[in-house]
């Protein structure tokens, strides 16, 4: 799964795996991956845990309330395997129930079991680590997958199989590669992705220069402690600054070399880019990784 990492000790290029087996007793499998398209395989991981794990059958509409439970939208989940239950308030503001949905990694309180076995989730906690960037992209029919410690895998890789498409088995105890059908996956390298920063904003000078302006998050040790700033995550701090027409459908100019959360947008950059200065600047601001450079986007006007 190329998701945002779940721990902190996840911090590398690696990505999550999970399988489940469709018939009563099945003991686990063991992931082969192939780099010459097929011709051998090598064993990465086992995977021991009967992952609870399906598809969903609606789209999960968007949610813009912030770090608040979502109790406008609701999910329903097709399981192929596993089942799910509701937890109290406590519990389910406390992380005790996690799962992906699509890319979104979401936090759920109640889990109503249909007449046709399904599940409807209600009360949400959206785009947890850092995945709200994936709230607005849900179809129908894409993967949800219950993420629990003991059925999800972390598979090691290095950042040269950043990019690359290998192909993968999940090999069933007992079977055999031969029979086992191939999957093909490309490792993003998703969990090295900075953040998309917060707070976008700022303001105009008397010659008329825009100073703009955001707050950095971090993939790591972010908790809210008193006094205590969030560790950077990064190698060095560095941003890209992207100007943008009203409709965000134009790119204007593109600010780099920026060390720190802010940048000046002059009234001469704005003359040479809208023939005038602006009365309103659209922007996107991304975060730098060293390793898979741009991070996710963060989009504000000012």
């Amino acid at each position: 799964m190329n998701i945002n990492m779940l721990r902190d000790s996840d911090d590398d290029a690696g990505f999550y795996a999970a399988a489940c087996g469709l018939a009563t007793g099945w003991r686990g499998a063991a992931l082969f991956q192939s780099s010459d398209a097929g011709a051998t395989y090598s064993m990465l991981a086992s995977l021991t845990g009967n992952a609870t794990l399906g598809t969903v059958s609606n789209a999960l509409g968007d949610f813009h309330g912030g770090n608040i439970p979502d109790e406008l939208n609701s999910v329903t989940v097709v399981l192929a395997h596993g089942t799910l239950s509701s937890v109290p308030y406590a519990s389910f503001i406390n992380g005790a129930q996690v799962a992906v949905v699509g890319s979104e990694i979401v936090s759920f309180r109640d889990a109503a079991l249909n007449g046709d076995g399904s599940y409807t989730l209600r009360g949400l906690l959206r785009g947890r680590r850092g995945s709200e960037y994936a709230m607005g992209a849900h179809v129908a029919g894409e993967r949800f997958v219950l993420l629990n410690p003991e059925t999800i895998a972390r598979v090691a890789a290095g950042t040269a199989e950043i990019g690359m498409t290998r192909l993968y088995k999940a090999v069933t105890y007992g079977s055999s590669l031969a029979v086992t059908p191939a999957q093909s996956f490309t490792n993003e390298g998703m969990g090295l992705k900075p953040y998309a920063p917060v707070h976008l904003g700022g303001g105009r000078d008397a010659a008329g220069d825009l100073a703009l302006n955001w707050m950095r998050r971090s993939r790591v040790s972010g908790e809210w402690r008193d006094a205590v700033d969030v560790p950077l995550g990064e190698t060095t701090e560095a941003y890209d600054v992207e100007i943008w027409d009203s409709t965000y459908t134009t790119l204007k100019r593109t600010i780099t070399g920026i060390s720190a959360p802010t940048t000046v947008y002059t009234a001469v950059q704005q003359t040479a880019d809208f023939g005038a200065p602006q009365s309103t600047v659209y922007f996107r601001v991304f975060q730098l990784s060293s390793i898979v450079g741009r991070g996710h986007a963060a989009s504000g006007s000012v």
